[in-house]
């Protein structure tokens, strides 16, 4: 096996505990310390793009976008093939079109026209009025014209202010996901027996509760949330409210459950600190749980909560018959590898514990500027416990790139190796990483499926470690060919030679 110097393999890829990584980035509103750091911060997303994701989830609420048409049409041509579950495959979005004349003059009259013909035409329970870039930079009084609105309109009016540059890197988990506690009705009376499922997004809940006969779907591919649902229900629990992906009607009565379990940390924890806050709701405080040992403490921790405890203890024994033969096969097939895993948030980070979990020794790979981003989520990990070794790899280059180099410096042989990607890149490289000779697990967070199986990143509970099981041991598999290299890596690592 190669070996390096110690000073030569930290002056390329440093390594060290998540912890510490996440402790090298300044404050991200402390932009001269970040910059003098880091070589370079870069952003994709912001408050408009996130929060629109989070609305357009409710059947029944519109979005209006007090801004230009650039915004609604970014949201369409980027985002819209994700809703295509969720019954709003084209995205319409109403807007107020703001143009350079809104700019000098200012558009609070079109705001307030916009709010009456949104009520008028599609009567939604919920209208949410976004406001971009242009009408915060010319202090349009968007708040004024909500109130005044508000006693012309049948629907709810909730405005949030989501220009771009009005955030930090972490601004909409902080910022926008706490204020969607505003929409929930005080409760007349809190039940034990309910649980809200929070952190879902971009994927439908269509099990069936006593009020709701559930959703059709046109293939059998089940979501983080789905599961999570499955187990609740095992332990004889009722599962209240999914956000996102319950309407607004639904969402009013979220405080009427006594507990809050989370899937995606990023996108559940912040609304849960704020429930709590408001409403007294408590929370399981273990998010997206992947693995017989983490879904057995998430379901404990929630049979404590819920005083149901007997019933978590049966619902993990009957789990854990069930995926034991496949657990077993895969702890043997993966015993002395070493797992890759591209990523440095909530999805990744559960399937980093879930290889912990079998066994594997752990390397996630990022930079520490992600990881701030992301800080509410990070900290929860941390505090459950996770502490993997964290690869820094510079800010310009993919988390998934450079992954012979990666190899080389680690020591590594090829079959020593099981690489989770997680989002993108989809790195491939014929003859030198390619699932030809270097097992590679299609963990992708927003295309992956495996149909009977959660399979969003690497999925969730004991249905979600069978499927990310069957999937690795495959991949295993494939990587014995040494030949036959795949379309991808004959055609696709040429385009990451420029990093």
């Amino acid at each position: 096996m190669a070996t390096k110097a110690v000073d030569t393999r930290v002056s390329r890829f440093p390594v060290m505990g998540l912890k510490e990584a996440y402790s090298l980035v300044p404050d991200l509103n402390a932009r001269d310390l970040v910059r003098e750091a880091f070589e370079q911060m870069s952003s994709a997303w912001c408050k408009f793009i996130m929060t629109y994701n989070m609305i357009e989830e409710m059947s029944d609420a519109i979005v209006l976008v007090h801004a230009p048409l650039n915004c609604p049409s970014c949201m369409k041509g980027y985002k819209g093939t994700m809703y295509t579950d969720f019954g709003n495959p084209h995205l319409h979005t109403p807007t107020t079109n703001v143009t350079s004349d809104h700019v000098v003059y200012g558009g609070e009259k079109e705001l307030r026209q916009a709010i009456l013909a949104v009520d008028r035409d599609y009567k939604p329970e919920l209208i949410v009025i976004l406001t971009g870039c242009a009408p915060g930079l010319t202090l349009d009084d968007c708040v004024a014209v909500v109130q005044q609105a508000q006693s012309e309109v049948q629907a709810k009016l909730f405005h949030v202010p989501t220009s771009g540059f009005d955030y930090t890197a972490n601004g909409f988990f902080e910022d926008v996901l706490p204020t969607f506690a505003e929409l929930m009705d005080p409760p007349a009376r809190v039940d034990r027996e309910k649980v809200n499922i929070l952190g879902n997004n971009k994927q439908p809940y269509c099990r069936a509760r006593p009020d709701d006969p559930g959703c059709e779907r046109r293939q059998n591919f089940i979501g983080d949330a789905e599961e999570m649902g499955r187990l609740i229900e095992g332990m004889g629990l009722q599962v209240n409210v999914v956000f996102s992906s319950d309407p607004y009607r639904r969402l009013r009565h979220a405080a009427e459950a006594a507990t809050n379990s989370i899937t995606c940390a990023s996108y559940g924890l912040p609304l849960s600190l704020a429930m709590k806050e408001k409403f007294g709701t408590g929370y399981v405080n273990l998010c997206q749980p992947l693995g017989p040992i983490s879904t057995a403490r998430w379901a404990r921790l929630l049979g404590e909560a819920t005083r149901h405890e007997a019933e978590a203890e049966a619902l993990i024994q009957r789990e854990w018959a069930e995926l034991k033969p496949i657990w077993q096969e895969c702890e043997h097939m993966v015993k002395g590898k070493t797992a890759l895993v591209a990523g440095s948030a909530n999805r990744p980070f559960s399937i980093g514990r879930m290889c912990q979990e079998l066994g594997m020794d752990v390397y996630q790979m990022g930079n520490p500027i992600s990881l701030k981003a992301k800080g509410i989520d990070v900290e929860h990990w941390i505090e459950v416990g996770y502490n993997p070794n964290f690869i820094i790899r510079e800010e310009r280059i993919p988390a998934g790139t450079k992954l012979t180099e990666t190899l080389e410096w680690l020591g590594l042989e090829e079959d020593q190796v099981v690489y989770f990607y997680c989002d993108f890149p989809a790195y491939s490289r014929a003859g030198t990483f390619d699932p030809a000779n270097v097992a590679r697990v299609d963990t992708t967070v927003h295309l992956g499926r495996h149909k009977g199986f959660p399979s969003r990143g690497g999925g969730l509970g004991y249905k979600g470690a069978q499927g990310l099981c069957i999937m690795t041991m495959e991949a295993i598999k494939a990587a014995r060919r040494k030949e036959g290299w795949t379309f991808l890596g004959r055609l696709y690592g040429k385009s990451f030679d420029s990093f």
